[in-house]
C-alpha cells in the first residue's frame, strides 16, 4: 500500500511538473499542451486562440480585442507602440511623413486629403486665407506685414525709395495711388495737395511746405559747394515754393516731373522748389537747381542738354554724398536718361581730371 502511494505521489508530481513547465496561451492564459506558435516578442498562442480570433494586421498575432484604424484591424499592443499622426491623432499605420525642423509627423491618410499650406506645402487644418492664398499660422508669423492692409505678405511685394523697412503687398499696389514723393501707394488716407499731387502720410508728415523751412538748408547748400567744390556764385538767386502747375508753366516743355527749376531773366535769377519735398529730396533740388545757376553764370558756351542735366546732377550728387544720403545718391545713378547718363560722364571726367577738370569741362 505505501509503494502504491509513493507510485501515485511521483506521478501527481510529475504530471504537476509538467503542467507549469508548459507555456501559457497569451489569450486565454491556459497552459498549451499541444501545438502552439510563439511569436518573437515571446508571447505562445495556442492553436484554438490561432484559429479563433483574428489577427492584428500589422504583428500578424491572433487578439480578443482589435481595433480599426485606417482600414485595419490594429492589436492593442501594436496600438500603444504606434507613433501618432500629429493631425488627426490616430495611430500611424503604414507611412508617414515627418517634418524635423517644426516636430510635425503626419499620417499617410492626411498628407493625402488635408490642405495643404501654399507657401510651405505642409498639411494644416487651421489655413488662414490670404488673398487667394492659404496660409498656415507659423508662415503667417514668419510672413512680413503689408504697411497699407497689414495682411501677410506671401510672394512678391512692393519696395519704395526713402521707405526699405515698409513692404507692400501687391493687392495694394494696384490698388492705390502712389505718393509724388516716394513713390509708395498712398493708402485710403492720402493727403491731396493744391495742385493735384498725392503724398503718403510719411511724405506728408516730413514735408516742406513754407518759405522759412528751406532758408537754412539754402545756406548749408551754397556753404557746402563753396566750401567742397570751390563754387561760388556772385548774383543774387531768389528761392520760392511753387506748386507743379507753376514750374511745369515756367519749364516751357521740359519732360519728366520737375521738382525744381533754375529761371534767368537777363541778370535775375530764380529757383522755384516744389512745394511738400522731404528734407532728402531739397537737399538734392537745390543742389542741382544751383548747380545750372552756376554754370549760367560762368559757362563760356553753351553746353549739350546731357552735359548741363549731368553736372547739375553731378553737384548733387557730391552734395548728397557729403551729407552722408547714400541712398539718394544710387537713386540719381539709376537709370538711362540724360540726367542718370549725363552723372556717369561727369563721373568718368572726374576720374580721369579730379573735381576741378569737371568744373573746368563744363566752362570752358
Amino acid at each position: 500500500m505505501r509503494k502504491i502511494w509513493a507510485t501515485c505521489f511521483l506521478l501527481l508530481f510529475y504530471f504537476v511538473a509538467t503542467l507549469s513547465a508548459a507555456p501559457v496561451c497569451h489569450i486565454c492564459g491556459k497552459p498549451i499542451t499541444g501545438e502552439y506558435l510563439q511569436y518573437d516578442r515571446g508571447e505562445c498562442y495556442c492553436s484554438d486562440c490561432q484559429k479563433r480570433y483574428e489577427h492584428c494586421q500589422i504583428y500578424g498575432r491572433p487578439s480578443a480585442s482589435l481595433t480599426f484604424v485606417h482600414n485595419k484591424k490594429i492589436c492593442g499592443d501594436c496600438l500603444s507602440k504606434s507613433h501618432r499622426c500629429d493631425i488627426c491623432g490616430e495611430p500611424i499605420i503604414g507611412k508617414y511623413t515627418k517634418y524635423p525642423d517644426i516636430n510635425l509627423t503626419v499620417c499617410e491618410q492626411c498628407m493625402a486629403t488635408v490642405p495643404k499650406c501654399d507657401f510651405c506645402g505642409r498639411p494644416d487644418k487651421n489655413l488662414r486665407n490670404v488673398g487667394d492664398k492659404k496660409i498656415c499660422n507659423d508662415c503667417i508669423k514668419k510672413a512680413d506685414l503689408c504697411f497699407i492692409c497689414g495682411q501677410p505678405i506671401i510672394g512678391q511685394y512692393g519696395v519704395f525709395e526713402g521707405n526699405s523697412d515698409r513692404k507692400y503687398c501687391q493687392k495694394c499696389i494696384a490698388k492705390y495711388p502712389r505718393c509724388s514723393s516716394c513713390g509708395a501707394p498712398v493708402g485710403s488716407s492720402a493727403n491731396v495737395l493744391e495742385d493735384g499731387r498725392q503724398l503718403c502720410s510719411s511724405c506728408y508728415a516730413s514735408g516742406l511746405f513754407r518759405a522759412e523751412q528751406i532758408s537754412a538748408i539754402k545756406i548749408q547748400t551754397l556753404n557746402c559747394l563753396s566750401d567742397y567744390l570751390g563754387m561760388n556764385i556772385s548774383h543774387k538767386i531768389t528761392y520760392t515754393l511753387q506748386g507743379q502747375d507753376f514750374i511745369k508753366e515756367k519749364s516751357h516743355g521740359l519732360s519728366g516731373d520737375l521738382n525744381g527749376l533754375f529761371y534767368r531773366k537777363g541778370d535775375k535769377f530764380d529757383i522755384y522748389v516744389l512745394y511738400g519735398l522731404r528734407r532728402e529730396d531739397l537737399y538734392q533740388v537745390l543742389a542741382h537747381e544751383i548747380a545750372h545757376a552756376w554754370m549760367s553764370e560762368n559757362a563760356k558756351s553753351e553746353r549739350s542738354l546731357e552735359e548741363s542735366e549731368g553736372f547739375a546732377q553731378w553737384v548733387a550728387y557730391h552734395f548728397l554724398g557729403h551729407l552722408g544720403l547714400q541712398e539718394q545718391q544710387r537713386i540719381l545713378l539709376a537709370g538711362d536718361d540724360v540726367y542718370a547718363s549725363g552723372l556717369r560722364m561727369m563721373l568718368q571726367i572726374e576720374k580721369e581730371r579730379g573735381k576741378r577738370g569737371v568744373l573746368d569741362y563744363v566752362t570752358k
